[in-house]
């Protein structure tokens, strides 16, 4: 029976040069200096191969040359260099005092002439309280205080991705298609994306001011930082009309406003001479964030759409990524509006505004149990304030498979919180119409629910029991008998174990995204995905 065959190869590298020079000195009995002076150029490469022969003649020979017809080929080649030139000093009085300045300069490769060139500077300074005032140390209590700030300037280029290393990105490429426009002979097809003019560096300035200390009672240590930047010229990918002949636009995009706190906390609240310590840490983050400006042409931009139910966007405004999704007709109290015949109930259309698809509260919880050789480690991460448009569960709700079409025993029911127009045009709250059919007639159609965004847009906050590990290290005196092995550790560890989602979230963990790791238009989910599994392993290590 005819079959196919195809083979594959590809290959990256990465070439590297660096050159550092150092100088250090004590400008006086007080001062010191250390500065640092360098170059760096990288060089990245990648190729691919690919040949794929169908309609064998032998069968079980899987062989190119065992065709029918003639093989189907295609290369990839990507190069991209990178060249930089950078600078710092650290200016120190009396061991307590610190004043820090960097700058660098980037060359790249994949961006035009008249934009690789960018610099970026960066300055902060840093104060160690208790070295200043040593009395503030004495009493035991209070071991260490620093206080610090800073503001710096970053530059980055977001272009392209890990395999084709963001080379020709702003041009759009031509491809071979075999049987375009003659199978006798070659054809090119342009791609589908379009590339704005004169792409930039993105830009984003950043300050930032925190204190970091530590206390003599249970070893406890932490920390916060509070700060702010704006990030101008960020590199997107929007949408099109396919009208255009393209499907995506990649451009630079005005500005987005981040601000937030970060804090960390560690204790040590049990340590005993048998061996036995337990030690507990905690670190909180909260980021908020508003598009200030997108283009002069549009005060919004669809990064990704499902359909005509929910879309990604940046608005000006708003948080970013934001997620819209469409809902039900509703009267002026919030009711859902039904056919006071059918008791279906319908939408315009139109998009509403659900929320934030990047979590702003993310804490994390770890605690590690030692005795002896023994160690037990847990972590433990909470995320949440944010929002996910689970467009798994309308393919859920199509097959029958979901748990929300069997609510009702899949019999006519009354649509919760609704309300129907009566003679006199007042809404009126709806306690006795029900749908017309609660089968299949409503949960597979369109205009009644699965075209309905509302129905599928959920929290995607969570729990999640992230690892778990217990490590034995051997001792020492069962290995001294050998002459070479120095240790043996010997582990067993969970990830991604267990995960507690609010009520709302009826299907899956949400900590995935249809579109992409390197897409900004988290928040969506379908069925062509797999969710994030659960793993266990064990691990046998030695050192020689």
């Amino acid at each position: 029976m005819p079959g196919n065959v195809g083979d594959f190869s590809g290959f990256t590298m990465q070439f590297v040069n660096d050159l550092i020079s150092e100088f250090k000195t004590q400008l006086t009995r007080n001062v010191s200096l250390s500065s640092a002076l360098g170059v760096t150029f990288r060089e990245n490469s990648s190729k691919t191969l690919f040949a794929q022969a169908n309609g064998l003649v032998l069968t079980d020979l899987y062989n190119i040359g065992n065709s029918l017809s003639n093989p189907i080929a295609g290369e990839e080649n990507f190069k991209a260099r990178q060249a930089g030139a950078y600078g710092e000093a650290r200016l120190g009085f009396k061991d307590f005092l610190y004043l820090h300045v960097t700058g660098r300069n980037d060359w790249r490769s994949i961006l035009s002439k008249t934009n690789r060139s960018f610099f970026y500077p960066s300055v902060d300074v840093s104060l160690i309280i208790t070295d200043a005032f040593p009395a503030l140390a004495q009493s035991g209590f209070l071991q260490t205080l620093k206080l610090r700030g800073g503001y710096s300037k970053v530059g980055q280029v977001n272009l392209g991705n890990m395999f084709n290393l963001g080379a020709y990105s702003l041009k759009s490429t031509f491809s071979q298609t075999s049987g375009y426009p003659y199978s006798s002979g070659a054809g090119f097809t342009l791609n589908d994306k379009m590339v704005a003019a004169e792409i930039k560096p993105e830009m984003t300035l950043g300050s930032e001011a925190g204190l970091d200390f530590e206390l003599g009672p249970l070893s406890l240590s932490g920390g916060v930082t509070f700060y702010k930047t704006n990030t101008m010229n960020q590199t997107i990918s929007v949408m099109v009309s396919t009208a255009t002949g393209y499907q995506s636009l990649t451009t630079n995009v005005g500005e987005v406003k981040n601000e937030g706190i970060e804090s960390y906390l560690h204790i040590t609240p049990l340590k005993l001479p048998n061996g036995l310590e337990v030690s507990l840490s905690a670190n909180y983050t909260f980021n908020s964030n508003k598009v200030l400006s997108l283009s002069d042409q549009a005060d919004q931009l669809t990064l990704a759409s499902e359909g005509s139910t929910a879309r990604i966007l940046a608005k000006v405004g708003s948080p970013f990524p934001l997620l819209q999704v469409t809902q039900y007709n509703r009267d002026p109290q919030g009711r859902i509006i039904v056919n006071p015949i059918t008791g279906y109930p319908a939408t315009d259309g139109s998009f509403h505004n659900v929320g934030i698809t990047n979590p702003p509260h993310i804490l994390g919880l770890n605690g590690t149990i030692k005795f002896k050789k023994l160690r037990l480690y847990a972590l433990l991460e909470y995320r949440n304030g944010h929002f996910i448009y689970n467009s798994i569960s309308t393919g859920y709700d199509f097959s029958g498979a979901g748990v929300r079409t069997a609510w009702y025993n899949r019999d006519r029911f009354v649509i919760p919180n609704s309300s129907y127009k009566n003679a006199e045009g007042e809404y009126v709250p709806n306690t006795n119409i029900t749908v017309r059919s609660g089968g299949a007639d409503f949960w597979t159609d369109a205009t009644r629910n699965r075209g309905i965004g509302e129905n599928y847009a959920n929290s995607a906050g969570f729990w999640k029991l992230r690892e778990v590990s217990l490590r034995y290290d051997l001792p020492a005196s069962i290995l001294s008998k050998t002459n070479f092995i120095k240790g043996v550790t010997m582990s067993v560890q969970g990830r991604n174990l267990f995960i507690w989602v609010p009520k709302s979230n009826l299907y899956t963990d949400p900590e995935y995204s249809q579109n992409g790791i390197e897409s900004n238009a988290v928040g969506f989910t379908n069925l062509a995905q797999t969710p994030p599994a659960r793993y266990y392993g064990a691990t046998l290590s030695f050192t020689f």
